[in-house]
């Protein structure tokens, strides 16, 4: 009995020992995202503020890449050499806004017009039925009312252009758009010409160029962090968010400070 009594002590004892130190495990992995997080951020504002355009697209190198940097001593807690941070940006304003709450009263309106259009162009689905890959209209829920034009789709493209203009002319602005798009010749001047060739009304012209953008301030950010062992290089850590990055400084620099969203930590090893 002796015994019995002693091996569920000891088993109680090693028990609370396991769950002690997977308490504090977690809380010091917590602490360590955290800190490594926001320490990716600070070096992303850096960058920021000393790029030398004012307009983010034109700073960005392939597949988006934005930033490398080569840390001496390592950016985890765990490392035993160099590593290297690479950090990658990615139009994430490519859909139509559909949390509303925040906007201006003022556009509040514009908003519903065009999560309305973006319903008739999917059509009625209430029987379940999928909607067809070519009619679905890209959503989101963060960042700003206006459609980036670079990175939408073309249903998605449409329903912000009905929302703001109607059917009338949809097809002659969402064309024009493309092909600024394909020519590579996408900026506010382009978008308002295209506005000014199509003859529309004062309403209806205030209303497209806020329904759609050609400098978006919504961007896809991705952290890479790779070591450099010999043994097993490669991506070790990966972070994932979304920034808001306004043009608010003097002469329309880029702003000193972005806010990320949703910055998500992924353990790779």
């Amino acid at each position: 009995m002796v015994s019995l009594a002693l091996a569920v002590l000891i088993t109680v004892l090693l028990e609370r020992f396991s769950a002690q130190t997977r308490s504090v495990s977690a809380i010091t992995r917590s602490y360590e995202a955290h800190h490594i997080g926001k320490g990716i951020h600070q070096l992303f504002e850096a960058w920021l503020r000393n790029a030398p355009s004012n307009k983010l697209a034109t700073k960005l190198g392939e597949n988006g890449l934005a930033l490398t940097a080569r840390l001496s001593e390592g950016l985890t807690s765990n490392a035993s050499g160099p590593e290297t941070l690479r950090l990658f940006l990615d139009d994430a304003q490519g859909a139509i806004l559909t949390e509303i709450g925040s906007l201006p009263a003022e556009d509040v309106s514009l908003a519903e017009s065009i999560i309305a259009a973006a319903r008739e162009i999917e059509g009625d689905r209430a029987d379940g039925r999928p909607v067809a890959t070519e009619l679905a209209v890209a959503r989101r829920t963060l960042g700003p009312l206006a459609v980036s034009v670079k990175a939408a789709t073309p249903s998605t493209l449409r329903a912000a252009v009905v929302g703001a203009c109607g059917t009338s002319k949809a097809d002659q602005l969402v064309a024009e758009l493309f092909r600024l798009r394909d020519e590579n010749n996408l900026s506010t001047t382009s978008i308002s010409e295209v506005a000014n060739k199509a003859e529309l009304n004062g309403d209806e012209r205030a209303r497209f160029l806020k329904a759609v953008t050609a400098e978006p301030t919504l961007w896809n950010v991705i952290a890479e962090v790779s070591t450099e062992q010999l043994l097993n290089p490669g991506v070790i850590l990966r972070y994932r968010g979304q920034a808001n990055i306004l043009n608010t400084g003097a002469g329309g620099t880029l702003a000193s400070r972005s806010v990320i969203r949703n910055w998500i930590r992924e353990d790779l090893r």
